[in-house]
């Protein structure tokens, strides 16, 4: 197998399982005491996610396209999965800036409002969303890999986070979660919330949309690829 691609490989399944590792209940507990505090731990999961990254992105960027083609989907169709993921990915992330998740590093208010009515971890659905779309039409390993990670991390991540910040923050999360759902529009398909949106979700949604189209018209000149 070629070394390029071991290391795609490798490091697509470093880097999400050191993500989730380190945080996890006890272990984060233990490594917290042990590096002495907080913040020291975050600066060390920090390097740990910038090691096991960065690298991968540098080896993969001059290393697209290899290994073996595990399938090629009609352009049509390809392309009636990735645009709405796509769509849905810049939506959430962009949106997310207007109303932080209570589940993020700067965590915002507990309230199911703007885009945390439609999911509770839009940074994660947004990696996820990207990640699947990317995975359908890029089909050799070292791509599904690369790009496939992400949605391993945005959706066994918001899992993780979940079960965590329950055991943390008590009731009062609890009931946020009842209220919404991880996966997007679930709690309002299942009648638990309805999209509460004001004026500055609104404009939020329309720079998203925005983003969506100017990425769409340039994602030849930046990346290589012709979207349409």
């Amino acid at each position: 197998m070629n070394q390029s691609l071991i290391l795609i490989l490798a490091f697509s399944v470093l880097f999400p399982a050191t993500h989730i590792l380190m945080s996890h209940g006890r272990l984060r507990t233990g490594l917290v005491r042990a590096l002495g505090g907080e913040w020291r731990f975050r600066g060390v999961y920090t390097l740990v996610s910038f090691v096991t990254f960065f690298p991968l992105v540098f080896i993969w960027w001059e290393n697209r396209g290899l290994g073996p083609e595990l399938w090629d989907l009609p352009f049509r169709i390809e392309r009636a999965i990735a645009l709405p993921l796509m769509l849905l990915a810049v939506v959430l992330f962009v949106m997310m800036l207007a109303t932080p998740s209570p589940a993020s590093m700067r965590p915002g208010a507990t309230v199911a409002r703007g885009i945390l009515s439609v999911t509770r971890h839009p940074m994660n659905m947004a990696f996820a969303c990207f990640g699947l779309a990317h995975v359908v039409t890029n089909g050799f390993l070292g791509d599904v890999f690369f790009f496939g990670q992400f949605a391993v991390l945005g959706l066994l991540g918001a899992f993780h986070q979940d079960a965590r910040l329950a055991r943390d923050r008590g009731e009062q999360f609890r009931e946020f979660m009842a209220s919404t759902s991880v996966l997007p529009f679930v709690a309002i398909l299942q009648g638990r919330n309805r999209f509460a949106a004001d004026r500055r979700t609104l404009t939020m949604l329309l720079i998203a949309i925005a983003v969506f189209v100017a990425l769409v018209i340039f994602h030849q000149k930046l990346f290589g690829v012709a979207v349409l």
